[in-house]
């Protein structure tokens, strides 16, 4: 279960990357590492809301406001999936709220 007043934000080391070819090709990078995840939009799209401005549960709530015609349980259970994952490789920061 998501802590939804968490604010994370992508470490220093991370960033994404959106190479403009065709319909896009989407990257979270390591840039101490080298090492480099391939994302899909959607993810790509999660992880920039994660900026350190925005809890969880705001996040939650942009997205589904995005994606109003798709199915707001998948759509959370993906977002939740995304952020296990990528707490276990340990790409975040928590945030103080501001």
């Amino acid at each position: 279960m998501l802590e939804i007043d968490k604010v994370l934000q992508l470490k220093e080391e991370f960033l994404t990357y959106k190479l403009e070819v065709g319909d896009g090709m989407f990257w979270l990078f390591n840039i101490e590492t080298g090492d480099s995840f391939k994302l899909n939009e959607t993810c790509y799209h999660m992880l920039s809301l994660l900026d350190g401005s925005r809890s969880i549960g705001e996040i939650q709530k942009c997205i589904l406001d995005e994606y109003p015609d798709s199915n707001p349980d998948m759509i959370l259970k993906d977002f939740e999936e995304l952020l296990e994952k990528m707490v276990k490789e340990n790409i975040f920061n928590e945030k103080e709220r501001k």
